[in-house]
């Protein structure tokens, strides 16, 4: 069974505050006479689903184009979480022994917010979670919204730890129709050049 948990880019899709909405635009119609549909599209790096790479926050890190393969792809696990608020240090303690992987589905997914007008009360990692994950060996993190990061925290506590040991996040998830378990991923970034950031396919499979 393939689960599709990528976003649809489309310009009126909910955006980061202050960041440049999806535009389409058109180079040649067919409406037009023209001899073919050619679209022009300008959208922000971190755009729907995207995989935020190390340099997006630590200066001299690894940028989009030097993930690896094996962090991007493998055994992951999706973890439930019921409640609203941050995700804290006990859900990250219930994981599976030896999982490399979290996607955390959330209330982001399962209320709909995720698809709605940008909502600041949006479920997010903190810090200490962001640390207890990365004391359990996790070697990359998903969030269903578009930040793994608690909306305010002018510190981006969640990034620079996560980041910073080297784990690639893999935020605007669309984890709806995935059950918490354990699956296979498949997350393919563009590869972008000199790139803090891209936008990406993502297929659970189970």
């Amino acid at each position: 069974m393939l689960i599709d948990v990528t976003l649809a880019i489309r310009p009126d899709m909910p955006h980061w505050p202050g960041s440049t909405a999806p535009v389409c635009e058109w180079e040649t119609r067919l409406d037009r006479g023209e001899e073919s549909d050619a679209s022009k599209w300008t959208l922000s790096a971190h755009q729907g689903t995207h995989v935020d790479a190390p340099s997006h926050f630590i200066p001299g890190a690894a940028g989009i184009e030097e993930i690896g393969l094996d962090v991007l792809c493998g055994a992951v696990e999706v973890v439930g979480i019921a409640e609203d608020g941050p995700i804290r240090a006990h859900h990250v303690a219930g994981i599976a022994d030896g999982a490399e992987r979290v996607l955390f589905r959330t209330t982001n997914s399962t209320t709909g917010r995720l698809f709605r007008e940008f909502d600041p009360g949006y479920v997010a990692v903190s810090a200490e979670a962001a640390q207890a994950l990365v004391d359990r060996g996790i070697r990359l993190v998903g969030i269903d919204y578009l930040s793994v990061e608690c909306f305010g925290d002018s510190e981006f506590p969640a990034h620079h730890i996560l980041l910073g040991a080297g784990a690639p996040i893999i935020e605007g998830l669309d984890l709806a129709a995935a059950e918490p378990g354990r699956y296979q991923l498949t997350c393919l970034p563009i590869r972008l050049t000199d790139a803090e950031a891209a936008p990406a396919r993502v297929v659970l499979t189970r």
